[in-house]
């Protein structure tokens, strides 16, 4: 008799292992499902990198509007289970340079002949958004952005690139509204 109820309790431990190991599996996905999508926006700009570089322009806008998605969601979800962490917020920044800074300036350079205009609009637009993430990688603000956040500027490059158009000029001015001390309120 010993030895049966010996044995249902060597199961039941048993079990109970696997369904801690269950559970620390499924947490741990849990607590990488933002990043997995930071992950997301970041191939998205790689993608539309790789579309601009062969003249597929519009499909090269689209992977940056995607990236956008992906961008507002991992933040959103991120919050949600209250899985922040240094290193996502890291990622995220990164992703966003990509998806949001190179990606559209490649793009319009792409779109739009050689120009003065041109080369200072792709110089200015992936620094002044790399200099308004750090900044706010090192003063975090909660209830309004300090400058044009850097999605909001890349998806209105390519928004205009959809239709063909870009502008030197609006793509200078976005990069100095990154880069000003505009309070933009968080949605």
């Amino acid at each position: 008799m010993a030895t049966i109820s010996g044995v249902a309790r060597d199961s039941s431990v048993q079990f109970n292992i696997y369904l801690r190991k269950a559970d620390e599996y499924a947490e741990k996905l849990l607590r990488g499902t933002p990043n997995g999508l930071t992950l997301a926006n970041l191939t998205c700009g790689l993608f539309s990198l790789i579309m601009a570089m062969n003249g597929h322009y519009r499909f090269s806008a689209l992977f940056i509007i995607f990236a956008g998605l992906f961008d507002y969601f991992d933040g959103r979800l991120a919050r949600m289970l209250h899985v922040s962490s240094d290193i996502g917020a890291q990622l995220d920044s990164l992703a966003d340079i990509v998806s949001f800074g190179v990606a559209p300036a490649i793009l319009a350079h792409s779109i739009k002949p050689w120009s003065f205009f041109m080369i200072i609009a792709f110089i200015s637009f992936p620094l002044a958004g790399a200099w308004r993430l750090a900044r706010f990688n090192v003063h975090p603000t909660h209830d309004y952005f300090i400058g044009l956040p850097i999605p909001v500027a890349g998806i209105i490059v390519a928004l205009l690139a959809i239709f063909s158009f870009v502008s030197p000029l609006i793509m200078i001015g976005l990069a100095l509204l990154m880069i000003s001390p505009l309070q933009v309120p968080k949605l």
